[in-house]
C-alpha cells in the first residue's frame, strides 16, 4: 500500500512531508524498542500506576505527524483518527513499553485505514469492584483480513497482510500486553475492518 502510494502521490508535497514525518517517527521508535530491550532483561517490567487515557491522548496529539486527521470535513488522502474514552480504572504499567504497544496498534490501525479511511480509539470499563478492568478498542475500517491468517499467522513475527510492511507490530505488542496481565483479541472480516480489543487489570486487582 505505501508504495502504491508512493508511486502515485509522490510529486505531491504534503505527502512527501507526511510520508517524511511517518518514516522518520516510525525509525525513532524502532531504535528505542532496539536500546531498550538491549539494555534490560526481557522479564524486567517497570510497573507504576498508568492513566490509559492519557496515554492514549498523548499518542493521538503526535497522530498529525504520523499522518493522520481528526476531522473528515479536512480534505486529505490520510485516515481520520477519532477518539471515544471512557472512564476506566488505572492500571500498573511499564510507561514506556505500554505506550510503545498501543502505539504500533495504532499506527498498524491508521496503515490498515490508508488512504482515507477511519480509526476510532475507544476505552471503557469491564466488570466490577476489585476485579474491574481497563477495556481499549482500536477500530479501523481498512481491507480487513482473512479467518486463515487469524487462525495460522496474526502473532507470529514477520507475518503481514500488508504489501510493504515488516509484521512486528502486533506481534510485539501482543508480547507486552500479555507481559502486564492483560489480554488481546482481535475480530476482522475481509472488506469490513479490523477490531483490536485489549483489556488490563486495575491496580485494584493487580498486586
Amino acid at each position: 500500500m505505501l508504495r502504491a502510494n508512493l508511486d502515485e502521490h509522490y510529486g505531491d508535497p504534503e505527502f512527501k512531508r507526511s510520508l517524511r514525518d511517518f518514516l522518520a517517527s516510525s525509525i525513532e521508535r524502532l531504535e528505542r524498542i532496539v536500546g531498550r530491550w538491549s539494555r534490560e532483561a526481557p522479564a524486567v517490567l517497570v510497573k507504576v500506576e498508568l492513566d490509559i487515557n492519557g496515554i492514549l491522548r498523548d499518542i493521538a496529539q503526535s497522530a498529525p505527524r504520523r499522518g493522520a486527521r481528526f476531522s473528515e470535513a479536512t480534505p486529505s488522502r490520510r485516515p481520520v483518527l477519532a477518539l471515544s474514552l471512557g472512564a476506566v480504572p488505572p492500571v500498573w504499567g511499564d510507561s514506556y513499553l505500554l505506550r510503545d504497544a498501543l502505539s504500533s496498534l495504532v499506527e498498524n490501525a491508521m496503515e490498515a485505514a490508508l488512504p482515507s479511511g477511519k480509526v476510532v480509539i475507544r476505552t471503557f470499563p469491564l466488570g466490577k469492584g476489585a476485579r474491574m478492568r481497563a477495556g481499549v478498542e482500536i477500530i479501523d475500517n481498512g481491507a480487513g483480513m482473512s479467518k486463515q491468517f487469524l487462525q495460522d499467522r496474526l502473532f507470529l513475527p514477520f507475518q503481514t497482510t500488508k504489501p510493504d510492511g515488516v509484521g512486528l507490530g502486533l506481534s510485539t505488542a501482543s508480547e507486552i500486553v500479555r507481559n502486564h496481565r492483560g489480554t488481546i483479541r482481535v475480530r476482522s472480516e475481509p472488506g469490513l475492518g479490523t477490531v483490536v480489543r485489549l483489556s488490563f487489570p486495575s491496580v485494584r486487582s493487580d498486586p
